[in-house]
């Protein structure tokens, strides 16, 4: 492979990178960066390739330009086909990944996504009126958009549907949310029975499906509007039919991959930093839809709950003036481009003014869903679901276990705070000024 044009980067072994990548990764990009610059290469057991990570606006525009037929950016979620299924948004390109990605963008957009915002309204005041004490709100914000997940998205219909679905959904998941055991998985994919790891995974998965399965086709006979999946069963393809019941399943498992730990940790990280800033929990109080929304973004970009939109290079691409060779992987650093002080002042400062003063930011310095045809299809939903959650907390008494914040680190796809997002409930309230 031709390294003339590869941007340098550390040369530790790909063992000690892939480890700091999943224990420290913000440290670890942030280290990288500054002794590298941008871009820089890394090597991970992410990828069997290098990484080439961009974080200037104008090398995340060119990447996120890149033609699907040079740089597929499914070919970089490869692992995860065991699970999210042949037909997934996540492991489509090209024309494919267009026509998926217009039918999953139909639910949310316009009444039809407010149309939920109540229901995702009451199951955060169910949830917050649990709350007392020290709480780990990683894992309570995992089953809170979990049983968003399945009223809103699958429809469950009554406790005893949800209670199953909830069950399988944790199950394999669970299985999931070890990057390194998911990679070895798919690596290996060997069935020694049962208990080995990659039997119990492939009957999770198979369990869930059935259960997913005969949910589809329970609607099917009994449609309804008030969820994401009545609203997939109206969609007709070019040819005027229907969708199967698979193609539906990878649907609603690409949602469910994107929305449940995605959106978890993007709200964990919401209660570290409010409870580390009574000031800025004390205005959220006030009721000001627009702080709201800027509490919303500022939480995104300071952070983000992914790091990387990656493309695999089938041939050489130019990017920042250097000619990459096939072979490699380029990525828009997406923590690295919400990080940059000549775009951001104070830019690990956690800020939400920042979004009602001055210029709006470049677009393509504010990534959190990724960018171009494969931003998230939910990105709008999941937009909505914190700012339903959030109005819901205003009125908690938050205050940090801790007073140093919480670190990065890799759970699955996403990062989260290293304890969890640890708060206290109760007590002091914030000081309002």
């Amino acid at each position: 492979m031709d390294d003339l044009d590869r941007p340098p980067g550390p040369r530790a072994p790909a063992a000690w990178q892939t480890v700091a990548w999943m224990a420290r990764p913000a440290a670890f990009m942030r280290r990288v960066h500054e002794r590298f610059g941008d871009p820089v290469t890394i090597r991970t057991y992410w990828t069997q390739e290098p990484m080439v990570l961009f974080s200037h606006p104008d090398a995340v525009r060119e990447i996120f330009r890149l033609d699907p037929a040079i740089a597929p950016a499914g070919q970089s979620w490869e692992f995860l086909r065991p699970f999210a299924g042949p037909q997934s948004i996540l492991l489509l390109d090209g024309e494919e990944h267009l026509r998926e990605r217009r039918l999953l963008q139909t639910p949310f957009h316009g009444e039809r996504m407010r149309a939920f915002a109540p229901t995702v309204a009451e199951l955060a005041s169910r949830e917050f009126a649990t709350w007392s004490g020290r709480v780990a709100t990683l894992e309570r914000m995992r089953h809170l958009t979990l049983e968003v997940i399945l009223r809103v998205v699958f429809g469950a219909r009554g406790e005893r549907e949800a209670a199953q679905l909830r069950e399988a959904v944790e199950g394999t998941l669970d299985g999931v949310r070890s990057l390194p055991r998911m990679l070895a998985m798919a690596l290996v994919q060997r069935d020694l029975g049962p208990r080995s790891p990659w039997g119990r995974f492939r009957l999770g998965v198979e369990r869930f499906d059935a259960l997913l399965l005969d949910v589809v086709a329970r609607r099917r006979a009994e449609p309804s509007g008030d969820s994401v999946l009545a609203l997939l069963l109206e969609q007709r393809d070019d040819e005027g039919k229907p969708p199967t019941d698979r193609h539906l399943r990878d649907q609603l498992v690409a949602l469910l991959v994107g929305g449940h730990d995605s959106s978890a940790a993007s709200l964990a990280w919401a209660f570290e930093r409010l409870a580390r800033h009574p000031a800025v929990h004390a205005r959220l109080g006030e009721g000001d839809p627009a702080y709201l929304d800027a509490v919303v973004k500022e939480v995104l970009r300071v952070r983000p709950a992914l790091t990387i939109a990656p493309r695999r290079l089938l041939a050489p691409a130019r990017i920042a003036g250097r000619t990459l060779p096939a072979g490699v992987q380029v990525a828009a650093c997406l923590w690295l481009a919400m990080r940059r002080e000549d775009l951001w002042p104070e830019a690990g400062a956690f800020r939400p003014e920042r979004w009602l003063e001055g210029a709006a930011p470049n677009p393509m310095s504010w990534i959190p869903f990724g960018g171009g045809v494969r931003r998230c299809a939910g990105a709008p939903f999941a937009e909505m679901e914190m700012r339903e959650v959030l109005r819901a907390a205003a009125d908690l008494t938050i205050r940090p276990v801790r007073p140093e914040p919480e670190r990065a680190r890799r759970s699955m796809l996403v990062v989260t705070p290293h304890r969890g997002g640890e708060v206290l409930i109760g007590g002091k309230p914030p000081r309002r000024l």
